[in-house]
């Protein structure tokens, strides 16, 4: 406890050195200042658990120091030494910033009580800082992977959009990383100390939902033995994401409107409307649109959900983050496994690139899963992918290529095609770039250009 560094601040010498000595004794650092002017002088943001202060003293009294204390530093905490008789003058003290007081004469088990918890909270505190930029790590941008222009699209969208009100849509395949973009949204955006609320709509029975989402109220129906916020409420500060939108029921829609118009939440069993705020973000598997236009979604509530849609490319259409997608999920089950991560062949890469993945990255990831379990060396190859995987990417790598009816886009299929010989070359050479431009017979330079304008410089 001898970093822990205390600021005792008093004009009486006698109770200064008092109070320093105990502390002292106690561990702590103690570093005395006759008056606010000496403490300012000594203060140093960051340095110190607390500031001990006499309430009363010339010049600069607490109340001032306190004041000047919370300008530099507005996490310090200050506590208010008092008379008895100037108890409500450190109350109102408290009311403007102060941590907590103690009044004349305090044992010394009190002072070192108040200390402890000022400790266990900065502990507290810290501990949650450290969460958060843990969770932020985990589903900020770092966890979205791809350099696709249907990637970064996706990526500009969610900085431009991420610290406004406004209901987002996520439309996208199941396994492409909805929820990925709801949390990055969520946590890029001034909500990111508030609540992100999950909720399933396909995974909840829809007798079940309205309660869920809005909450009840005691005697509802059979069952409700007591009050209970729903999901909207328990959201408030932060972001209500909900997933498959698609499976609410319209009656639930209705009430799913009035929380988006109008920012109430009614709980089931009371016509009481309760404020709420709070940020929706949904995401769809479907087209909405036309669900809409076929009466199976209320088209009102479409509009209202779909002020900032955000579409999410399906992983057959960006074939080029594969490689990219494959490293990072290499990297993560390495660092779980406690290895190194694994290397593919270049085969092995080319199939995975040339399966069509129906099941997204989210088949990606757990077939990646698979070559980290049962992969004996440091080097995997075909022998220990999936049948399906290896015949489907076998097939699209030799099928010719074939031109949908709205066409081709034959600038980004060359790029794929020549990043993959590009790549092989960078297996083949261990990245030695003059032996890859004598394989590929080009110029050294005509190669770097050709790696920088493709990323894998």
């Amino acid at each position: 406890m001898s970093d822990i560094r205390v600021l005792v601040v008093d004009d009486d010498p006698l109770s200064r050195t008092a109070l320093a000595d105990l502390l002292n004794r106690q561990g702590y650092d103690a570093v005395e200042a006759r008056n606010g002017e000496q403490a300012l002088e000594r203060f140093v943001t960051g340095e110190y658990l607390a500031v001990i202060t006499d309430l009363r003293m010339p010049r600069m009294d607490g109340l001032e120091l306190l004041g000047r204390l919370r300008e530099r530093d507005p996490a310090v905490p200050v506590v208010l030494v008092t008379a008895y008789g100037s108890v409500q003058t450190a109350v109102e003290a408290m009311k403007e910033g102060a941590s907590d007081y103690v009044t004349k004469p305090f044992s010394s088990e009190e002072i070192l009580a108040t200390l402890t918890r000022l400790a266990d909270l900065q502990r507290l505190q810290r501990e949650n800082r450290d969460l958060r930029t843990q969770i932020q790590s985990r589903y900020g941008f770092a966890n979205i992977v791809g350099r696709s222009p249907g990637m970064r699209a996706v990526f500009e969208m969610i900085q431009t959009v991420a610290r406004s009100r406004s209901t987002v849509l996520i439309q996208g395949e199941s396994g492409t990383g909805k929820e990925l973009v709801a949390r990055a949204l969520h946590y890029q955006s001034d909500r990111s100390s508030g609540p992100f609320v999950a909720v399933s709509c396909a995974a909840l029975a829809e007798n079940l939902l309205e309660s869920e989402l809005f909450g009840h109220e005691k005697g509802a129906f059979t069952g409700a033995t007591g009050a209970k916020p729903g999901r909207v409420e328990l959201a408030g500060g932060g972001t209500l994401f909900l997933d498959d939108i698609d499976d609410i029921p319209l009656n639930a829609q209705v009430k799913l409107l009035r929380v988006l118009q109008e920012r109430v939440v009614e709980r089931v069993g009371t016509v009481k409307s309760r404020k709420v705020d709070v940020r929706v973000v949904a995401a769809t598997k479907i087209d909405l649109r036309q669900a809409a236009a076929e009466g199976a979604f209320r088209d009102d509530l479409f509009y209202r959900l779909s002020v900032i849609p955000i579409t999410l490319p399906p992983l057959r259409e960006r074939t080029e983050d594969i490689p990219l997608l494959v490293n990072h999920f290499l990297v993560r089950f390495a660092e779980r496994d406690g290895r190194d991560p694994l290397k593919l062949s270049p085969d092995c890469l080319q199939v995975l690139e040339g399966y069509g993945w129906p099941g997204n990255v989210r088949e990606l990831e757990n077939v990646v899963e698979r070559l980290a379990a049962v992969c004996p060396g440091p080097r995997c190859g075909l022998e220990v992918l999936p049948p399906e995987v290896v015949s489907g990417g076998a097939e699209r790598l030799v099928a010719p290529i074939e031109i949908p009816p709205d066409g081709l886009d034959l600038t980004g299929e060359l790029d794929r095609f020549e990043s993959r010989i590009l790549r092989w070359a960078i297996e083949r050479t261990g990245g030695n770039k003059s032996k890859m431009a004598r394989m590929l017979q080009i110029s050294r330079s005509t190669l770097a250009d050709h790696m920088r304008r493709l990323g894998l410089d």
